[in-house]
């Protein structure tokens, strides 16, 4: 039998998914990073990471029967994590996180203020704090002899694909975090790579999303318990994969992506619109809505953690939901400020009304940003939620309600790796597009 496996890079964790070629899940698995924060960085061992992904891998193939293959890989990633290579594709620096900042100081001595404007008309992503330029910036202000060494500037997805292979590549939905990209031509960014002193030949080739990388070498096929054939396909941004692994294909559709970040994603036909919209644009399906247009809650989850045990300590989820659905709504009046630490609110509030102030002020964050966006003429007719929140019922109810809108959701905190499936599929042949994968997979529950 053909099988698929997808995985979902995660901000901390990796998910991974093992599926028939009609679109049965055999198995699932998921495993951690262990990052480690120096000063504004936040940092990850290579070699870890590259354990922790073929760890997954190999654990998937595990389940296999004795006459099944598995005819391709495919990765999404939450993006944008920096790693220079020298030679012999030896890593002189660590993975280098997205939620590594960059001070204000350090960007305005490199990157003029038109310089900095005009990345969110070429990027599809305003210059803020974090990713992949702006780390480049910095190393050339501070350890410029780095990039001398380097050979291979790529990002930790590229790094396990070329890991898998051999072989360098890279999407332009993957691409576009980097900040490297003129993401409407689909090609770098000659200036700015010029001004950051990195030759283009230094980067990995740039080709769409679905396309075969290559085999998996056979040493590493070997170990992984995969075929010699086995063919690893460029995959997209994780929120991109989410919407394909959710269904979500349509303009006037919204997919609420609840991962480390909280993101509202909005499928659009034209990279003016999703400009004109200001939020985060990105390359999307491969022949049908081009773009899509995402706006992020940066991190929210680690806040909402925070104040969870803060408040109520230790608590497993289930009590948690429990607690969340004791309260009335509006939790008496209890709203959390997520900009800041706002450790003293809860004060004289009851464990229920804490519990479910805290989805509720997460909820209305997403309100005030969907009457924003719906502003500008996006529209979201119909939700769908994705992620690991979206495993409780009682958090799914507290955010529709907030948001006065009804939520579903299709394939919870696995939609990214199944959405890695399905392009997989796509990249083989075993499906003619993106829709046609999901409503493979779809008929198969039935």
């Amino acid at each position: 039998m053909d099988l698929l496996i997808g995985l979902d890079i995660g901000t901390t964790a990796i998910k991974g998914v093992l599926a028939s070629s009609e679109g049965e899940i055999i198995k699932t698995v998921s495993g951690g990073y262990n990052y480690y924060s120096r000063e504004n960085k936040k940092l990850l061992d290579p070699d870890g990471f590259i354990e922790v992904c073929f760890s997954a891998i190999a654990s998937l193939t595990s389940a296999m029967e004795k006459e099944d293959r598995v005819s391709a890989v495919c990765s999404c990633c939450a993006s944008g994590n920096l790693i220079l290579l020298g030679e012999n594709d030896r890593p002189v620096t660590p993975i280098i996180g997205w939620q590594t900042t960059v001070s204000e100081e350090d960007k305005n001595a490199f990157f003029t203020k038109d310089e900095q404007d005009a990345f969110y008309k070429t990027v599809g992503w305003p210059l803020g704090s974090h990713f992949p330029a702006l780390y480049l910036a910095a190393i050339n202000l501070h350890e410029p002899e780095l990039i001398e060494r380097t050979k291979t500037v790529a990002m930790s997805a590229e790094y396990l694909n070329f890991m898998l292979t051999g072989r360098w590549g890279i999407s332009v939905s993957m691409g576009t975090p980097s900040f490297l990209m003129d993401q409407e031509k689909g090609e770098y960014n000659r200036p700015l790579l010029s001004k950051l002193g990195i030759a283009e030949k230094n980067l990995p080739p740039i080709m769409e999303k679905g396309t075969v990388l290559g085999a998996v070498l056979p040493g590493i096929a070997e170990k992984l318990n995969l075929s010699a054939d086995t063919k690893v396909i460029l995959g997209s941004f994780d929120h991109p994969s989410g919407a394909t692994g959710a269904g979500v294909f349509d303009e006037g559709e919204m997919l609420l992506s609840c991962g480390t970040s909280w993101v509202e994603f909005f499928p659009v036909g034209s990279r003016d619109f999703a400009i004109s919209a200001k939020g985060l644009v990105d390359r999307f399906m491969i022949a049908d809505t081009p773009y899509c247009v995402m706006k992020s809650i940066t991190s929210i989850s680690e806040k909402i953690d925070a104040l969870r045990e803060y408040y109520l300590g230790k608590i497993s989820h289930k009590e948690f939901d429990i607690l969340a659905s004791s309260a009335p709504f509006g939790s008496d009046g209890l709203r959390f400020d997520f900009t800041n630490k706002d450790y003293e609110k809860g004060d004289g509030y009851g464990k229920s009304d804490i519990a479910r102030a805290i989805i509720e002020s997460a909820a209305y964050i997403l309100k005030s940003n969907l009457e924003a966006l719906e502003k500008t003429g996006l529209a979201a007719e119909k939700i769908t939620m994705i992620g690991g929140i979206s495993n409780s019922a009682v958090c799914v109810k507290i955010i529709s309600e907030v948001l006065g809108k009804p939520v579903s959701v299709v394939n919870g905190q696995c939609a990214g790796a199944i959405g890695s499936c399905m392009l997989a599929g796509v990249g083989v042949g075993l499906y003619k597009d993106e829709r046609e994968a999901f409503l493979r997979f779809e008929a198969s529950k039935k």
